[in-house]
């Protein structure tokens, strides 16, 4: 049993790594906000997964959501997501 958990907790810990790796300049302040705030509600999509139009248009898709489930993000978050994505997208 504690063989699993352990082998659990190490995959785990390894695809948490990995997500960390494939994100555009993990270590900034712009792609933790972009991993912190979209990452809570679901699974992280990738920069490149949208060219900067679609992604454009999913800020504002996101922010209805959010305000619909009285969730907010400052102005100054919504730019910085908005610079990180542009700057990474496909």
């Amino acid at each position: 049993m504690y063989k699993t958990i352990f082998v659990l907790a190490l995959m785990l810990g390894g695809m948490q790594a990995a997500l960390a790796m494939d994100t555009p300049d993990a270590q900034t302040p712009a792609a933790k906000l972009y991993a912190a705030r979209c990452a809570a509600c679901h699974a992280l999509p990738h920069p490149k997964r949208l060219d900067w139009p679609a992604w454009r248009h999913m800020l504002h898709v996101m922010e209805r959501r959010m305000q619909e489930h009285g969730m907010q993000m400052s102005d100054a978050e919504w730019r910085q997501n908005a610079a990180y994505l542009r700057r990474h997208a496909r």
